[in-house]
């Protein structure tokens, strides 16, 4: 990562790993969610990369076996990426690049213990080959072609980032509400000509992190609305958009 995040930037982004490791309590990722809605685009992409990458790893690492976290890894975590306060440097740079040094160490470190515990002797290259997956966030974000779209929706803000090279779309919401009971947000991709194309529907419990979930198949579409639909949602439109976005 650059130098040159701010303090409270670089905080945000260190908050990603223990974010996608699903290990902060629901006012810490109301929180992060809040920071990500006002965070510089370049941010929230550096987060959203952060995220998945994590996740990723964390997919293949413990690929056919559960475990529970122990109860002290969220402490430990955040302990590694230097939450706790540290003492002040006259050489801020070096410092910042210590942090980044230690952090990388660390990850790395705890990634080989969590991969002897999960996998034991298997090949992450043979499930690989064996269960290709749809692209993961940091794959589409890193496309050259990525364009990102931001736009206000219920009171928060709607972010994408397409690209057709990857034929998807990254969609994070920042501070929107849940849909109504009994109703979800339905996602549409609308070509230049023809009807819209459902992309799938997010209830109160599937709403997208704030890392980004990618949604595939984006082909030709020029704009992408979302509508609140009744039930589990609709074949067609049945209400006005709540924001539709431009591609082009």
């Amino acid at each position: 990562m650059p130098d040159s995040y701010t303090d409270d930037e670089q905080q945000l982004l260190d908050l990603a790993y223990v974010y996608a490791l699903d290990a902060v309590s629901e006012a810490e990722r109301s929180d992060i969610a809040g920071r990500l809605g006002v965070a510089a685009p370049h941010t929230a992409q550096a987060f959203a990369r952060i995220v998945g990458d994590t996740q990723e790893t964390m997919a293949v690492l413990t690929a056919g076996d559960t475990l529970t976290p122990p109860a002290e890894l969220r402490v430990r975590i955040l302990q590694a990426i230097g939450i706790q306060a540290a003492e002040r440097s006259s050489d801020e740079l070096a410092l910042k690049r210590t942090r980044r040094r230690r952090l990388l160490v660390r990850l790395a470190a705890a990634a080989a213990v969590i991969c002897a515990i999960a996998i034991g002797t298997t090949v992450i290259a043979d499930r690989f080959a064996e269960h290709p997956a749809q692209p993961t966030v940091s794959q589409v974000l890193a496309n050259p072609d990525i364009r990102t779209y931001s736009a206000p929706v219920a009171g928060g803000t709607i972010t994408l980032s397409a690209s057709q090279q990857a034929n998807a779309v990254v969609v994070a919401m920042a501070n929107v509400p849940a849909p109504p009971a009994g109703h979800v947000y339905q996602m549409w991709f609308i070509p230049a000509s023809g009807a819209p194309r459902s992309a799938g529907t997010m209830s109160a419990d599937t709403m997208p992190p704030p890392g980004g979930e990618v949604i595939p198949a984006l082909d030709s579409a020029a704009k992408v609305a979302v509508t609140v639909e009744p039930g589990s949602g609709s074949s067609q439109p049945t209400s006005s958009p709540v924001v539709v976005v431009s591609l082009i």
